[in-house]
């Protein structure tokens, strides 16, 4: 008669299995939601401006205005208060149809001192205005929330933590379960095909356990890399810590102060702008930023053919009265460090490869919601054939104690 030391496992590595389980089982919910709003989050702006088509919508025609004349009238005719921010328009309708300016204002006009405002592109009349630090479900503040959520639970630095140790979780869960899953006789096509595919004629249980695995089997590469990217831009000061004893990483973004005498004369945004162009002639200038008061160089984003950040791979800091170059960071300056770092949000969110990368990032999003609901419905149903298998053996013990002796 067979021992128990000699009887094999139907699982081949059980603590791993145990592992998986109860990592499912106890953070299957917030694997679940962290998945779904990092889906929803890879189409914020356009999401943003489906719920919110007055202010992206301006509906006229006629060619825009440029940056100059659209600081005036937020500054002027709106009285919206100091510019911080001026996002240009990039495309002809949807998210980037108008300008986009954050503000910093005073309290009385909305509940926080930032606001961020949308103002047509032809016209510049004021779209609309809404805060940069309210959170709720509300069509303007909505996507914002989901992001605060997916970031720190809106609990802030603790919330933080919570997900970074999560995401190191969920991790870990992948990794578990792409090591069950391993076909024993991995060169073997065959056993790669029986790993993918679904018997969909079998009982509910049966469906749904091969549904679990082949998603798992599929996504897996995906879910590591978002998981493992997410989970470090939680700790991004040690990260960036760690590897600037590798190779030089400067802070992003850096600022040159730049000190000028009260009689100079600063040079208009337009000029600016056209200095910026002249120095990264393929490139065309996504946001410009302006320092409190404005001694530390007006800060330009750029983006260029290829780029990987959804604001562009580019940033030059120009002097406000010279124009001259202060400082820039991009490719023909970054070190090994500063690319390395440059390159996590893209992998995280998927604009790395392209849309292919959106929608396979967004596929992992959505793929913790199947993984979870399909694995929590196979061990519930398995639960009752577990604990006889446990009673069969607890009882088998008594008899194989007295056959050893």
């Amino acid at each position: 008669m067979p021992t128990l030391a000699t009887r094999r496992d139907a699982r081949p590595h059980p603590r791993l299995a145990t592992l998986h389980r109860w990592l499912g089982v106890g953070l299957g919910l917030w694997f679940a939601l962290v998945g779904l709003t990092g889906a929803l989050l890879v189409w914020r702006d356009d999401i943003d401006a489906w719920l919110n088509p007055g202010l992206f919508d301006a509906r006229e025609a006629g060619p825009p205005l440029d940056a100059e004349r659209i600081a005036e009238l937020a500054r002027t005719q709106h009285a919206l208060g100091r510019i911080e921010r001026i996002r240009l328009p990039q495309a002809a309708g949807g998210a980037g149809a108008v300008y986009r300016l954050q503000l910093r204002t005073a309290a009385s006009r909305v509940e926080s001192g930032r606001i961020e405002a949308f103002i047509a592109p032809a016209s510049g009349a004021l779209l609309g205005v809404r805060s940069l630090e309210a959170l709720s479900l509300a069509p303007p503040h909505a996507m914002r929330t989901l992001y605060e959520f997916h970031r720190n639970i809106l609990l802030g630095e603790p919330g933080s933590n919570f997900v970074g140790i999560a995401g190191f979780l969920l991790m870990s869960s992948a990794i578990s379960g792409a090591l069950l899953a391993w076909p024993r006789q991995w060169r073997r096509l065959a056993r790669w095909q029986a790993l993918l595919a679904v018997s969909w004629r079998a009982n509910v249980t049966r469906v749904l356990f091969d549904l679990h695995r082949a998603t798992g089997a599929l996504i897996a590469l995906v879910l590591l890399l978002t998981t493992a990217t997410g989970a470090t831009l939680v700790y991004l000061n040690v990260v960036r810590d760690l590897v600037g004893r590798l190779s030089r990483v400067q802070p992003i973004p850096v600022l040159p102060f730049r000190a000028g005498s009260e009689d100079e004369e600063t040079l208009t945004l337009a000029e600016l702008s056209a200095r910026a162009q002249a120095a990264f002639p393929r490139h065309r200038i996504v946001e410009i930023r302006l320092s409190e008061r404005g001694l530390t160089g007006v800060l330009f984003q750029l983006r260029g053919p290829g780029d990987v950040h959804a604001l562009g791979d580019t940033i030059a800091w120009l002097h406000p009265v010279s124009g001259e170059l202060l400082a820039e960071r991009s490719g023909r300056t970054r070190s090994a460090g500063e690319s390395f770092m440059h390159w996590l949000l893209p992998l995280h969110v998927g604009s790395a490869f392209g849309t292919a990368g959106l929608v396979l990032m967004c596929a992992a999003g959505i793929a913790p919601l199947l993984l979870v609901g399909t694995g929590l419905w196979v061990w519930w149903r398995k639960r009752p054939g577990e604990r006889l298998a446990q009673e069969r053996a607890a009882g088998r013990a008594p008899c194989l104690d007295r056959s050893a002796e």
